[in-house]
């Protein structure tokens, strides 16, 4: 019997193998493959900012103040109530500072997220200067020139402030301004010496030192010049006058000190 023709059989063995090719995908579906991707991971992310900024998950419910002294913390923290609520990361230093912007005595603060749900507002009071005995307490003048009433007499750092002479607490601020600015300004070495203030016009500041001599320092300008001045006059041991004998030392024009 005679074979018939057909097709080959493939050869045995490694050197016979077939390797069979499947069609990969065509660009259309890799496309669609990666807008599906994209459209997912989008999805995501919308739902994370959901989540942080709009849900009540973290709204929220504590804020603690830290840093009053002589500002009134009650009064901080009922400006801070509309924080409540709000999810914690939409609360910046920014909102912060707009919820206390009229606050006197206050010159800075800034927020720390203490999560999942509270806030820590921390305070920066201005410096305070001098200080004048009051009805309900003590009126204390701040280094940006303002006054806070009503301040315990032991509140930390007032007890030893030099008084403020009528009519300073209660006139222009302006005035209040340029004297807290020349109260700041004072080597050490005078400032531990001046027991009042008062100025009742713009360039009229006026210190009175220990002993009972009255400092005449004017405005707030050439503030180190006239702090040189000063403490060359106060330094008796390295040949200074003896101030006992002096009423007025007058330095509102440095260069040409004038004692009367």
């Amino acid at each position: 019997m005679s074979e018939r023709p057909g097709r080959p059989l493939p050869p045995v063995g490694d050197a016979g193998s077939t390797v069979v090719r499947f069609p990969g995908r065509s660009a259309r579906q890799r496309r669609a493959a990666r807008w599906a991707i994209g459209a997912g991971v989008a999805a995501l992310l919308a739902l994370v900012a959901w989540i942080l900024f709009f849900s009540p998950v973290l709204a929220v419910d504590r804020v603690s103040v830290t840093g009053t002294r002589l500002v009134d913390r009650a009064d901080v923290e009922r400006r801070l109530e509309p924080l409540r609520g709000e999810p914690l990361p939409r609360i910046g230093t920014g909102r912060v500072e707009g919820l206390l912007a009229d606050v006197p005595g206050i010159a800075e603060v800034r927020s720390v997220a203490q999560p999942p749900t509270g806030v820590e507002v921390v305070v920066r009071e201005e410096t305070p200067v001098a200080r004048k005995e009051a009805g309900d307490g003590v009126d204390v003048l701040l280094a940006d020139g303002s006054v806070l009433s009503g301040i315990a007499d032991e509140a930390p750092g007032v007890g030893a402030l030099p008084s403020m002479a009528d009519p300073l607490p209660g006139g222009d601020e302006a005035v209040r301004a340029e004297a807290a600015r020349v109260l700041t300004t004072l080597p050490d070495a005078v400032r531990s010496r001046v027991e009042t203030v008062g100025a009742g016009a713009p360039g009229q500041v006026r210190l009175g030192l220990d002993g009972g001599t009255v400092l005449v320092w004017g405005d707030d300008s050439h503030a180190d010049l006239k702090g040189d001045v000063v403490e060359a006059f106060l330094d008796e041991d390295g040949g200074g006058p003896d101030l006992s004998r002096v009423k007025e030392l007058d330095v509102s024009v440095p260069e040409r000190p004038i004692t009367r």
